[in-house]
């Protein structure tokens, strides 16, 4: 019997994609920039406040049962000594950038799928599974020697995107594993199903309630009732992803832009926190008018400081990227959920900017333009704030009382989604 070729290889296992997940990032970050914190427990808050929760932690907090979503009290009564750091955003973005240089110097990245995570198409002769690990280690120590020594990451190569992320999580820290197509489901059926992308907690609940409770069940199953399970295509795709093909990537149309703050204690009171919605709502219009966009709907919602309650409301005007305008909408909603919450401390305000579409779309039938809808007063007036605040920094001159909010209110990193260096002056 011949001896297999090197094409066989490729063909077996089918080794498409390399994705890369940086481990703990924010934490490794702090870690990294404050010897101090290296090899203890600690965790990274959105504020410093006690009633706030970990929005990133470090192995060693991890080893104690700290996580993500564990509140600072918690994190204090499991461990005394633990050390808590407030987020600096602006800092993770610009070393999310050096990253993606470092990783693009040895392999052209594909697609940044957040903050922490990279996906790499492999090509010809790096599909061979012994070029990609080799790839993969060249990856991690090149970004530990050149960037950090505590920026570790976990890297997965599969045939598909999905089961490549999927790989990325089995072996934390500093961990590569491959998923070859001729060994699917493998490795796999050590997972739980919340383990892979896309099942949540209601996905679980939902196959749960099909008859599927174990990936090798999920496996399984055929694609149309996936599609059942999932209710549309998402299923399908799913089906495809799970069992090592990458389905078709669909364009998407941007139909929202959103910012929410937690608020720190002193800023609690509804007056005060009235002052950081209008923050919230000028840094919308901000962002809007840098990415060529307008809106036609405001929604706010706010959430008490004690029990669960909440009051929301929204609003459907002309679509702008007038500020001014957005704050007068914003006014009016916020009165309307004051009076439904009921409660004179508010905990967490969140804004939604709807109905969002290009600036410069062409003229209708009638010679309607999104721009012609605007006070042209009001657009030079704020051209010359968003020159003023981008020269000289951030609230450099605002719309009314300068608010005492956090730093980086509204340009927080959510993994996914990472804001450009312009939304840290807005």
């Amino acid at each position: 019997m011949p001896a297999a070729s090197p094409e066989d290889d490729i063909n077996s296992s089918n080794l498409n994609w390399l994705y890369l997940d940086m481990n703990s990032y924010f934490a490794s970050v702090e870690q990294q920039d404050d010897v101090r914190l290296r090899n203890r427990p600690m965790i990274v808050v959105p504020v410093t406040s006690d009633y706030t929760s970990a929005i990133a932690a470090s192995y060693e907090a991890k080893a104690l049962g700290i996580r993500t979503g564990t509140s600072v009290r918690e994190a204090r009564a499991l461990c005394p000594a633990i050390q808590i750091r407030e987020a600096r955003p602006d800092r993770y973005v610009q070393v999310h950038n050096r990253i993606l240089e470092e990783v693009d110097r040895t392999l052209p990245i594909e697609k940044v799928c957040s903050i922490d995570e990279v996906a790499c198409r492999l090509t010809m002769g790096q599909r061979h599974e012994a070029a990609a690990k080799a790839l993969g280690y060249r990856i991690q120590q090149n970004i530990m020697a050149n960037i950090g020594e505590c920026l570790r990451s976990s890297i997965g190569i599969a045939p598909s995107r999905m089961l490549a992320k999927t790989a990325a999580d089995i072996v934390k820290p500093l961990g590569l594993t491959v998923l070859r197509q001729d060994d699917l489901p493998g490795k796999l059926l050590d997972l739980k199903l919340n383990d892979l992308p896309g099942v949540g907690a209601s996905m679980n609940l939902r196959l749960n309630k099909a008859g599927v409770f174990t990936v090798a069940e999920l496996y399984a199953l055929p694609a149309p009732r996936l599609r059942q399970i999932w209710g549309g295509i998402g299923g399908d795709n799913f089906w495809y992803s799970l069992h090592g093909i990458d389905p078709p990537e669909m364009d998407t149309v941007r139909g929202s832009i959103s910012h929410s703050h937690v608020l720190a204690s002193d800023l609690r009171p509804i007056e005060a926190a009235r002052g950081v919605a209008r923050r919230l709502v000028a840094k919308c219009g901000s962002r809007l008018r840098r990415m060529g966009y307008k809106c036609g709907g405001l929604h706010l919602s706010i959430r008490a400081d004690r029990g669960d309650g909440r009051a929301q409301a929204e609003a459907h005007f002309d679509v702008t990227a007038d500020s001014f305008r957005m704050i007068e909408v914003m006014d009016g909603l916020w009165r309307h959920c004051a009076a439904k919450l009921n409660s004179p401390r508010v905990k967490k305000v969140s804004i939604t900017c709807t109905r969002v579409i290009p600036a410069d779309l062409p003229p209708d039938l009638f010679g309607w333009t999104p721009e012609g809808a605007e006070d042209a007063r009001h657009m030079l007036v704020l051209k010359a704030l968003d020159g003023l605040n981008q020269k000289f920094g951030k609230d450099a001159v605002t719309i009314g009382p300068r608010t005492k909010v956090h730093g980086f209110v509204g340009a927080k990193v959510a993994f996914n989604r990472i804001p450009e260096n312009a939304e840290f002056w807005e």
